[in-house]
């Protein structure tokens, strides 16, 4: 199997005891067949190395310090979460709401934890200085807030510590409803606005805008480009019908049964082609668990920059 590495620091790559080479930023690869001890060793002293087996065990049920992404006929490995030597505690942000309080707080990584009279939980963090602890109300109901414009990280917590809403919003908004506003960095440059309704300790989604930029067309784009933009505008939850010919439309509602229900889109890496050929097709990544997804890959037949028929692409 061909393995693909990265890391979310700057590390030495170590398998089977020999050095591939430096990651930051980058991407490195080796063959490996049956299992084999693979170690990232990171630059910063303070931080203890990720070690494991690489094989099949591991590629079907990762640790938490990776993620794994199945492509078929090759596997990514993206070293996410490094253990610190010293664990000072800091706490960089406190409030509370709704009869609990929550702390923003660094030991061994960022955390909030949120807490009432009957317990508390934690939940991790992406790194940033700048998260705030508030209320927030939405409708009839108090949400203790936790956010972090940095990051675009919004987080609201229901009585009983219950985990209400966590996702990304460039921009949100609390009052008979939450609303949400995210940039998507894509191709045609999307807006996604969406609404909740609060019902008791959760909230639901009841109304989703998706727009592209202004000066946004399908028809302006390349034919070779069109299919990746047309796969991010159902990622999106946007409106693909433009990008489709007229028989195709007539059958837009099946799509998501055939595609799958997938989260992102990406290009392939060069293993792909290697078997498959210089055929022009894009990855749709489905999320199995917490950090293990699974990408299938598709082509599209394009004629006169409308998109004819769709084919998966057998492993």
């Amino acid at each position: 199997m061909r393995y693909y590495f990265t890391s979310r620091q700057p590390c030495a790559l170590r398998v089977g005891g020999a050095p591939v080479g430096y990651l930051h930023g980058n991407t490195l690869t080796a063959q490996i067949d049956g299992e084999m001890l693979c170690e990232f060793l990171p630059a910063d002293g303070n931080l203890f190395p990720v070690s494991f087996v690489l094989g099949d065990a591991f590629a079907n049920a990762p640790p938490a310090c990776c993620d794994v992404w199945r492509c078929g006929c090759y596997t990514e490995i993206i070293a996410n979460s490094f253990a610190p030597r010293q664990t000072a505690f800091e706490a960089l942000a406190q409030g509370s709401a709704a009869d609990m309080q929550a702390t923003v707080f660094c030991c061994g990584g960022l955390s909030v934890c949120v807490q009432d009279k009957d317990g508390f939980e934690t939940y991790p963090l992406p790194t940033a200085r700048d998260y705030a602890v508030g209320q927030e109300n939405i409708g009839a109901q108090t949400f203790l807030r936790v956010y972090s414009a940095q990051q675009r990280r919004l987080l609201l917590f229901a009585k009983g510590r219950k985990c209400a809403f966590d996702g990304n919003a460039d921009s949100f908004s609390c009052g008979d409803c939450l609303q949400t506003v995210q940039t998507l960095y894509d191709i045609a440059g999307h807006t996604v606005t969406a609404k909740y309704r609060a019902d008791g300790d959760s909230l639901s989604e009841f109304e989703r805008t998706v727009t592209a930029r202004e000066d946004f067309s399908p028809d302006r784009l390349d034919e070779k480009v069109l299919p990746f933009a047309f796969f991010q505008e159902i990622a999106a939850g946007g409106d693909c019908t433009p990008y489709l010919s007229d028989e195709m439309r007539e059958r837009a509602a099946l799509l998501q049964t055939y595609l799958g229900n997938f989260c992102a889109a990406v290009l392939p890496k060069d293993q792909f082609y290697r078997i498959h050929g210089m055929v022009n097709a894009v990855g749709l990544v489905s999320r199995r668990e917490k950090n293990l997804y699974d990408v299938r890959f598709f082509t599209a037949d394009i004629s006169q920059k409308k998109i004819i028929n769709l084919s998966l692409v057998a492993d």
